[in-house]
């Protein structure tokens, strides 16, 4: 649709925004109004919300399911799959699957993706680090993690590869301190992991407590840490071993976990199967996101994996993890619901920043899908009209 000076001219009407219903207008390349607009509707009766944000990938292994499939389903198998598989690729295959996955991640709505990079190949590392600039230039902001899958302190050599691979350019420290020889060495890792942060000036992101087992703990390390160095943006990824706390130690790190500014990421996709692999009565495999979020807590939720070692699935549509996690957290409350859907496009942009703003005289895309709000929008998962008010406004990718 255009003005009569022939200017691009797109009208959303009676359209759920922020909670409300509202109409959209955008034309001479900002968004122009929002309210009650009258006139001829481009598209009504639909959701709208800023573009996606991904906290938790793994985009050097994206797309290996095929060449290493994980036949016991568990973490350990993932991790061993993969490391035999790591030094071999080869950086135009790294950045041929991790540039196809970003594509489809484009197609879904999310153009912010910070991925998690093995350490144990720096070979692999170079390769996210050149397709970062290389992304940029189609819009997608690309965020790494310096990721010590095998752990810091586990082998000869490791720390070093670590450390090599934050200095060549790396957007976050990693660490994985459930995985080192003891628990100790975990938080010991974690120390490192965040001296390293701070000096470089970079974010931490900790693959914290994946176990099934309520006796790890290393979030309250992590927590102590983050309190005592404010000006590092930290983020704990899945915390599944929390969900098997006693009550009263699972209150008392949850407000460590908010009073220390932790934001918290679950993966609902990778997590329902890889934990609770043992014998019946079995976990289920994720955080206390209810009980996170009524303490104040920010909770992102994460893919994970894209058809990996881990999880031989997935279509990097984030709507699929915030629709599998309110089945297994039991948040099926219309509230609830609607929190799954807007972390997508709010909390999850905490490692990037600020979450893109639609408000009048804004030029930021935004998304509209034809479902009338959020509880729709995650029964369906479609793909999403993407609105780009600097360019034509009803193309879409």
């Amino acid at each position: 649709m255009k003005n009569d000076d022939g200017t691009p001219r797109t009208l959303l009407q009676d359209c759920w925004l922020d909670g409300e219903r509202v109409d959209v207008l955008v034309e001479g390349g900002r968004i122009a109004a929002i309210g009650a607009i009258e006139g001829p509707a481009t598209r009504s009766g639909g959701t709208i919300c800023p573009p996606f944000a991904e906290p938790h990938v793994h985009l050097d292994a994206t797309l290996l399911a095929r060449e290493a499939p994980n036949l016991s389903g568990t973490l350990e198998e993932g991790i061993a799959n993969w490391a035999r598989l790591r030094d071999g690729l080869g950086k135009d295959d790294v950045k041929r699957r991790a540039r196809e996955t970003l594509g489809w991640y484009r197609d879904h709505g999310c153009f912010r993706v910070r991925t998690h990079v093995d350490t144990g190949c720096l070979q692999n590392v170079e390769a996210l680090v050149e397709l970062r600039d290389e992304v940029a230039e189609r819009g997608t902001t690309l965020q790494i993690v310096a990721f010590p899958q095998e752990g810091i302190l586990t082998g000869q050599g490791r720390e070093a590869l670590w450390r090599e691979a934050v200095a060549m350019g790396c957007d976050a420290v990693g660490a994985i301190p459930h995985f080192e020889p003891t628990r100790a060495e975990g938080d010991r890792s974690l120390r490192l992991a965040m001296e390293l942060a701070a000096r470089e000036g970079v974010a931490l992101d900790v693959h914290c407590d994946e176990r099934d087992s309520g006796d790890f703990r290393h979030i309250r390390t992590l927590c102590a840490l983050a309190s005592e160095h404010p000006e590092v943006n930290v983020v704990a990824g899945h915390c599944t071993a929390m969900h098997a706390y006693p009550a009263d130690i699972a209150e008392e790190v949850i407000e460590e976990v908010v009073q220390s500014g932790v934001q918290i990421v679950t993966n609902p996709l990778d997590n329902i199967v890889l934990q609770g692999r043992g014998s019946y009565p079995r976990m289920r495999g994720h955080t206390r996101v209810d009980e996170l979020w009524a303490a104040g807590a920010c909770v992102g939720i994460g893919h994970d994996s894209v058809m990996d070692p881990w999880y031989g699935l997935g279509t990097a549509n984030l709507l699929d993890a915030a629709y599998v996690l309110v089945h297994y957290a039991h948040l099926t409350a219309r509230e609830q619901l609607e929190r799954c859907f807007t972390a997508l496009s709010d909390e999850n942009h905490r490692p990037f920043g600020s979450r893109p703003s639609i408000q009048v005289g804004a030029a930021t895309d935004f998304l509209f899908f034809d479902a009338r709000d959020p509880v729709e929008v995650l029964r369906l998962r479609p793909k999403p009209l993407i609105v780009r008010p600097s360019d034509d406004p009803a193309a879409s990718s």
